[in-house]
C-alpha cells in the first residue's frame, strides 16, 4: 500500500527547483566566457594600437633629430663664440680661460633636446590621443570597449643623445559586470620600437 502512494506522488516540484538553481549558474558561466572574450579583443586592440603608436613615433622622430642636430650646431657655435669674446676681454688668463671653457661645455649640456623637450612636455598627452584613437578604430566604442579608461604609464622619444629608443606603454582598466559579481581588470601593453637615426 505504501508504494502505491509513493508513485502516486507528483514530482515536478523537484525539476521547477532544479532549473531555478541551474539556469542562473549557466546563465553566469555564460556571461563570463563572454566577458573572457571581450578582455581577449580589448587586448589585442590596446597591443595593436600601442605597436602602431610606437612604429609611427619611431618613423617620424627621424625628422626631429635632424632640426636638433642643426639647432645643437648652431647653439654650439653660438655659445663657443660667446666663450671666445669673454675669453678675448680678458685677456690670456689661464684661470679664466679654464672657467669659461667649463662653463661652455656645461651650458651645452644644459639645453634640451628636441627629444627631451617632448618626452618632458607633449609625450603624454600626444601618445595618449593617438593609441585611444587607434584603439576606438579597432574595437569601437562602448561601456565595455569605452577608449576614456585608456592612460598612459610609460613614454619615451629618442634623442640625440643615447636614447634611440621609442617606447610607449598604456594601461586599460576593463570593467566586468556578471550576477553577484563586479570586477576591474587592468591590462598593460608596452611597445619598443628602435628609431631611425638616418645613419650618418
Amino acid at each position: 500500500m505504501i508504494a502505491i502512494f509513493l508513485k502516486l506522488r507528483k514530482e515536478n516540484g523537484s525539476i521547477t527547483l532544479e532549473a531555478a538553481l541551474i539556469i542562473p549558474i549557466l546563465l553566469t558561466f555564460i556571461l563570463f566566457l563572454t566577458s573572457l572574450v571581450k578582455i581577449s579583443i580589448a587586448e589585442m586592440a590596446l597591443k595593436e594600437a600601442v605597436s602602431d603608436t610606437a612604429q609611427t613615433v619611431a618613423h617620424y622622430s627621424y625628422l626631429s633629430l635632424v632640426a636638433e642636430k642643426k639647432i645643437q650646431e648652431t647653439t654650439d657655435g653660438f655659445v663657443d663664440d660667446l666663450k671666445n669674446k669673454a675669453g678675448d676681454a680678458l685677456g690670456n688668463n689661464d684661470i679664466a680661460n679654464q672657467l669659461l671653457n667649463q662653463i661652455a661645455v656645461e651650458g651645452k649640456e644644459l639645453i634640451p633636446t628636441s627629444g627631451e623637450l617632448i618626452n618632458d612636455y607633449a609625450a603624454q598627452g600626444l601618445y595618449e590621443k593617438v593609441v585611444k584613437n587607434k584603439y576606438e578604430e579597432k574595437v569601437g566604442s562602448s561601456e565595455f570597449f569605452s577608449p576614456n579608461t585608456i592612460t598612459i604609464v610609460d613614454h619615451q622619444y629618442p634623442t640625440s643623445r643615447g636614447n634611440s629608443d621609442v617606447v610607449v606603454g598604456a594601461e586599460n582598466t576593463l570593467n566586468i559586470v556578471l550576477p553577484f559579481f563586479e570586477k576591474q581588470v587592468k591590462i598593460k601593453k608596452v611597445a619598443v620600437e628602435r628609431a631611425w637615426s638616418g645613419g650618418e
